[in-house]
């Protein structure tokens, strides 16, 4: 992956593209990012949703009133900035397993950088029959019926790297086991069977592997959603920020006192409710409750460690709202609390880099008291990464560069600007696990990290920097 790619598969997407109009598709941190500027003649911002597949989307009801009529239904968000440009974004994780059914819009080089990033907020198990088991010792137990006449059977996965070797499973009366200490999250695997490499049948969870074929997954739970009575409602239903809302998917399980439903949810904030026979209704159980900014009351669910957002001095505004990525950049929700030197706000999020703003008495502003920024849809907004797992240094050089930004296929190829460290540059960020792909940017010249040796060539011949992060699990 390479700038230039992203440029030259920009052209097929973008119409009437220059510097100021940065229209068409893309992908932003862990967001796929569909952007039209208002500049553009109306025809041209109709094709572009067409050429996405949402032509049937009114130009007006979008500019006007930010509606997106059934696509919001599947998750998609709108984010319409002061310079009239328009983000229509989703998840990239929301895409895993309908990528080659519901998006071919996507040209196969998107869909293999999308299966590499995907992640999950929040999954349950479907089996047709129990093939991965968790134990009452902790461990997870992954079982593969039959094949005992077979020579070997592995079991490879995100949890070993995707070793070919390290896992070999133990031959039994009735098919092949073996028990692993898993973290609670998304875990991606296959069998290998005498060479072979083969997804679990038994699992119903699968998603595209970005090599014409599927990983079988499994969520280790790390919360069970309780509901105490209504013993006699015929369904109930959790639904949050963390499924968008689905009112369909996460049925709960009925129990002697009431509605439980064990799952997988990542560290950060989410929004929830249940529904009892088509009533919505908060958690009577979770005191901590949470205005969406649009009159509605939901229940709020925390995991992790909050990140603290403060502003000083404004002593006189009325009201300071945070508003980012991590919200949808909702102007309404995330309102700060006022204090004796200024105004802050405690708030979870899972680790990762978020672009956000703050709004003070309705005018959104740069957070002044952090200096790294980064560009979505043609605007400048204040970036943070929470739980950095690398740095990225510029030691003793470019001492008398104006702007250092950083770019990779961590971030989408967005450039991050970098902060001025005595006579170098630094930036912390979040990178996920596995190989990282990336670039300098000095004052708008890409050049790969002249402080590591390791960089692979692409076929445009520019070369980009690699870097390899492990998994800290």
């Amino acid at each position: 992956m390479s700038r230039r790619w992203l440029l030259l598969w920009g052209m097929f997407f973008v119409l009437g593209w220059t510097q100021a109009q940065p229209s068409g598709i893309r992908i932003e941190g862990t967001n796929i990012v569909l952007t039209i500027s208002k500049t553009l003649p109306r025809s041209e911002q109709q094709e572009i949703l067409e050429q996405f597949g949402m032509g049937k989307l009114s130009l007006d009801s979008l500019w006007k009133f930010s509606y997106l009529g059934k696509w919001e239904k599947e998750g998609w968000k709108m984010h319409q900035s002061e310079k009239g440009v328009l983000s229509i974004y989703k998840p990239i994780e929301s895409l895993s397993g309908k990528i080659t059914s519901g998006y071919r819009y996507i040209p196969n080089e998107m869909r293999n950088l999308i299966a590499q990033q995907t992640e999950a907020t929040f999954g349950v198990n479907t089996f047709r029959k129990p093939s991965v088991l968790s134990l009452t010792n902790g461990k997870t137990r992954f079982f593969y019926e039959g094949l005992q006449d077979a020579g070997s059977v592995f079991l490879s996965g995100t949890f070993n790297e995707w070793s070919t070797i390290a896992t070999p499973m133990v031959r039994t009366d009735s098919g092949w086991v073996t028990d692993l200490a898993l973290a609670p999250g998304k875990h991606c695997y296959k069998f290998i069977i005498d060479g072979h490499w083969v997804h679990d049948l038994s699992n119903k969870q699968r998603e595209d592997d970005g090599h014409h074929g599927s990983n079988s997954i499994y969520f280790v739970y790390n919360h069970t959603f309780t509901l105490k009575g209504f013993t006699n409602a015929k369904e109930v239903v959790v639904t949050g920020s963390f499924n968008n809302w689905d009112e369909r998917t996460l049925k709960m399980q009925k129990s002697s006192t009431g509605w439980v439903l064990p799952v997988f949810i990542k560290e950060g904030s989410f929004t929830y409710k249940f529904i009892v026979d088509k009533k919505w209704m908060t958690d009577p159980a979770n005191p901590q409750l949470r205005d969406d900014g649009f009159g509605n009351t939901n229940s709020l669910l925390t995991k992790g460690e909050a990140h603290l957002f403060t502003l000083r001095g404004y002593s006189s505004a009325k009201q300071v709202v945070v508003a980012g990525e991590f919200n949808n950049w909702n102007p309404g929700e995330l309102k700060m609390q006022k204090t004796e030197s200024g105004w802050e706000l405690p708030y979870v999020l899972a680790a990762g880099n978020y672009q956000y703003k703050l709004i003070v008495d309705g005018k959104w502003i740069l957070d002044p008291a952090n200096p790294l920024n980064a560009e979505m849809g043609g605007e400048q907004n204040s970036l943070i990464a929470i739980n950095p797992t690398h740095t990225f240094t510029l030691k003793n050089v470019f001492a008398n560069a104006r702007e250092i930004k950083i770019a990779g296929n961590f971030n989408g190829w967005t450039g991050y600007s970098m902060a001025k460290v005595g006579a170098g540059w630094s930036i912390s960020l979040y990178v996920p696990p596995g190989k990282c792909l990336y670039k300098f940017i000095v004052d708008g010249q890409w050049i790969i990290d002249p402080g590591n040796a390791q960089w692979e060539e692409n076929e445009f011949g520019e070369g980009n920097s690699v870097l390899w992060v492990r998994n800290q699990q």
